[in-house]
């Protein structure tokens, strides 16, 4: 299993732009095709976010922000 911090820019429940931050599990092969950034997405939604877009934390803005969190509290989803 491959674990990935993922970070998805979103509107939140207030209509302001925010992030949501979240752990993936996933296998090589559905890391490869994508599938932490649609959890990470689905995931934020449920929470009562708008998902704009996805990093995560091999992408060049995931690592700009990977800093700004405390991962120890992220909520982590197996796919």
């Amino acid at each position: 299993m491959i674990r990935t911090k993922m970070i998805v820019a979103a509107l939140n429940s207030n209509g302001e732009p925010d992030f949501y931050f979240c752990i993936v599990k996933s296998t090589l092969e559905e890391f490869n095709e994508g599938e932490h950034y649609v959890l990470a997405e689905r995931m934020a939604l449920k929470e009562g976010y708008e998902p704009r877009l996805s990093f995560d934390e091999n992408d060049a803005a995931g690592k700009a922000i990977l800093d700004h969190f405390v991962w120890e509290s992220a909520s982590e989803f197996v796919i």
